[in-house]
């Protein structure tokens, strides 16, 4: 009853559809949790959909980069450099016209170069000496390239370190919010829930921040191993909650706006379980920039990948060789991507980027207005769209067949995927496009499993109901000699077959148990009348399978060509059934699968007689040159044909028509095997188109295994069209066109013409 209740009664199955909505029901609540995991797989979708399209940059942007590159070390200097060099460099970038400059640099130390702290270091001897006082009278290299930063419109850096120790950086904004008297949390508790907190900072030297009209962060990666989101307000650890500080990116932008204030705007409706409860950051607006961010406040990068035009070198800067152009008006990062000084970072285009460059593109996307949103519907919407859409599945596994129901899964799954495509291509918007896909697929596979186990099940039973049955011939001795029901056998030569129904899971699918029993004896029976007219054993069967001897247990007179006469009036009577059930199928209105069948020949000694136990046995065969044809009848799929016989098989027909199709090393044995396609009786064998198609199949034989592929190749073409002559319309030499192809391209060394079969 319990078996019964899980596979269904017939028409009616419940397991499908019972773990189908499991497995839905299973995936919701994850996707409710959303852990670290399924987050993780949108952020790799979001990074395929910027490789698929990145951002695109404008000609004329206004943002640079003033490089510390390889070949400014080479001209100054190692890094670091004196302070006057920076402060030389300051004053030229400002006497261009830089709108702004910003370090993504912290001066955390003095310059160790300054004379007069050089001047603290001088032996003892020189400790009062007139070299000593005048090197400690000369201007500090700190204080220089204060003078210079003050000249100038800069924005200094400052960097988040969880084991740092030092003070807070200086402040130069003020941060304002939107937030309202009738809000549920305070804006304390806003900030403590969604803006990220950080427990140590490297602040750069107070005399340049105090010179500096700016001051941001130039953290850009607090999680994962690529940068995707960049917060743009921080809050530190042992400062008032209100008290934030900007990103480098932000901080420029306000600077260059002369603007003093950051307003925060919080969202009253992002996220699936808010319901209208704000629950994070929806942007900020800094002057008259609007900066669309997530609910923690991080902007999500949209890269349009390293673009020389950012770059400027410093040396160019320093020489003055520098185009006016590329820095008059420009918001100006200074950085470095020299390999050495370790600022590079990962970005969903490439790896290896200088982090410089991330504040730039920040930027850039600020000015032009092109974010990345994941909307603050999005968890709602996806999660209302797997469950739809989930459930419209599982509803209809059970009554559409196998096929209708994988074209609908990839309809479903390429819908999930295309949809999220569109919104990022034409709205720049972010919806998950492979949890809900995955998800449905999982569903389709689990049905899909179980209704494959209930079509096992039924070729079991058939399996069983038949394989009862005893061959007549097998009857009658026992019925004239009592004493043959005994253990044991005789070797004896005898003639093999293996025959297998091509697709059989996908025809079983067409029935309910009943009508499978009927498609079944109606397929077995004609074709067990033509092995016993021509004197064959039936072995047993086994589903869709026939195993079926000649020459025992009573001597048969040409075994092996009555096993070839049957082969072959079986593909002819098969030809007869199909156009049968195509008629009945049309008549039905429903769709005819055409039925084909592989059957595999070998003649040889092998052991006959009863096996089994004292309880049980039956009249069979065994020996290598058994399995010898159940291999020959598996490989009929392979080399696309229907009927395959062994050599020792094809020496004994010499009157049949027959070709030879390849040396191959079938499974479970260590010689190759030359192995035959059968075409026909001796009628066939004398006709002339018969002879020409057996003269090229020799010919490209000759060539294959001698390693002449590309000769080889131009004789297939040859026995294809002597094959059309012949009628011979079968899949084998479009196989031997892929597999020449293939060697011609990559041949092997120790080619020696035999091939080893890769399934059985």
């Amino acid at each position: 009853m319990r078996m019964r209740w899980l596979f269904g009664d017939g028409n009616k199955p419940r397991a499908p559809v019972v773990v189908a909505l499991l497995v839905l029901l299973n995936a919701l609540v994850l996707r409710i949790a959303d852990p670290p995991g399924i987050a993780r797989l949108r952020d790799f979708a979001f990074d395929n959909f910027q490789r698929l399209k990145p951002r695109e940059m404008p000609a004329d942007m206004p943002v640079r980069i003033v490089d510390i590159d390889e070949a400014s070390l080479a001209a100054y200097g190692q890094w670091p450099w004196p302070r006057t060099r920076l402060a030389e460099l300051v004053d030229k970038l400002t006497g261009a016209g830089a709108a702004v400059i910003a370090f993504d640099v912290v001066f955390a130390e003095p310059d160790r170069s300054s004379l007069p702290v050089i001047a603290k270091s001088l032996p003892d001897a020189l400790q009062d000496s007139d070299l000593r006082r005048t090197m400690e009278a000369l201007p500090d290299n700190d204080e220089v390239f204060a003078e210079a930063i003050a000249r100038s419109t800069v924005v200094t850096g400052f960097a988040f370190d969880p084991y740092a120790k030092g003070r807070a950086p200086r402040r130069e904004w003020g941060v304002a919010h939107n937030s309202g008297e009738k809000d549920t949390l305070s804006v304390e508790q806003l900030i403590r829930q969604f803006i990220p907190q950080q427990t140590g900072v490297v602040p750069t030297l107070k005399i340049l921040e105090e010179a500096a009209k700016g001051n941001g962060a130039v953290t850009t990666q607090i999680e994962g191993a690529i940068v995707r989101h960049v917060p743009m307000l921080f809050r530190l650890a042992g400062q008032r909650d209100e008290d934030l500080y900007p990103a480098l990116s932000i901080e420029a932008l306000r600077t260059v706006q002369e603007a003093t204030t950051y307003l925060v705007r919080w969202s009253g409706a992002q996220g699936f379980e808010s319901f209208g409860a704000r629950t994070g950051v929806g942007s900020i607006r800094v002057g008259k920039v609007d900066i669309h961010t997530d609910a923690f406040g991080r902007m999500t990068l949209y890269d349009s990948g390293h673009r020389d035009s950012r770059f400027v070198s410093a040396k160019d800067v320093i020489d003055g060789t520098v185009a006016p152009d590329k820095i008059e008006a420009n918001i100006v990062f200074l950085g470095t991507s020299a390999v050495g000084l370790k600022d590079l970072r990962n970005t969903p285009l490439q790896d290896s980027v200088p982090g410089v460059e991330i504040h730039a593109q920040l930027v850039e996307q600020m000015l032009t207005q092109t974010f990345l949103e994941r909307p603050d519907y999005a968890d709602g919407a996806e999660f209302l769209y797997l469950a739809g859409i989930g459930l419209a599945f599982v509803l209809l596994l059970p009554r559409l067949s196998a096929v209708s129901m994988g074209l609908v899964a990839v309809g479903f799954v390429g819908v999930g995927i295309v949809a999220p495509w569109i919104a990022f291509a034409q709205a720049r918007l972010l919806f998950d496009p492979i949890y809900p896909s995955a998800t449905l697929a999982a569903i389709y596979i689990s049905g899909s499993a179980l209704s494959f186990a209930r079509a096992e099940r039924d070729r079991r039973e058939i399996r069983g109901a038949f394989g009862m049955y005893l061959s007549p011939d097998v009857v009658e001795q026992l019925a004239r000699n009592p004493k043959l029901l005994q253990l044991g056998g005789e070797m004896r030569e005898i003639t093999v077959m293996f025959t297998d129904v091509r697709g059989f899971t996908r025809i079983s699918e067409q029935f309910d148990p009943q009508g499978l029993t009927r498609f079944m004896n109606r397929f077995l029976t004609p074709m067990t009348d033509l092995i016993l007219s021509h004197r064959g054993t039936i072995d047993k069967y086994m589903g869709d399978a026939i195993m079926a001897f000649w020459n025992a247990p009573l001597p048969v007179e040409g075994h092996a060509m009555r096993a070839c006469e049957s082969a072959l009036g079986m593909q002819a009577q098969l030809q007869k059934l199909n156009m049968e059930w195509k008629a009945e199928a049309e008549a039905e209105g429903r769709a005819h699968i055409p039925v084909s069948i592989g059957i595999g020949l070998n003649t040889g000694a092998a052991s006959v007689g009863n096996f089994g136990s004292d309880q049980r046995f039956t009249y069979s065969c065994l020996g290598d040159e058994v399995n010898l044809a159940s291999r020959l009848e598996g490989q009929c799929k392979t080399y696309g044909v229907g009927i395959i016989i062994g050599d020792n098989t094809c020496r004994q027909v010499p009157d049949f028509a027959s070709l030879e199709l390849d040396l191959v090393m079938v499974k479970g044995k260590t010689e190759p095997e030359r192995i035959h396609v059968l075409l026909g009786d001796n009628q066939v064998r004398q006709s002339a188109a018969y002879e020409a198609l057996a003269s090229a199949q020799a010919e490209f034989l000759v060539l294959y295994r001698a390693g002449r592929f590309i000769e080889a190749q131009q004789a297939i073409e040859a026995c294809v069209a002597a094959a059309e002559a012949a009628g011979w319309k079968q899949g084998y030499y479009d196989m031997m066109r892929e597999r020449v192809d293939r060697l011609a391209e990559d041949a092997p060394t120790d080619w020696n013409g035999v091939y080893v079969a890769k399934e059985k």
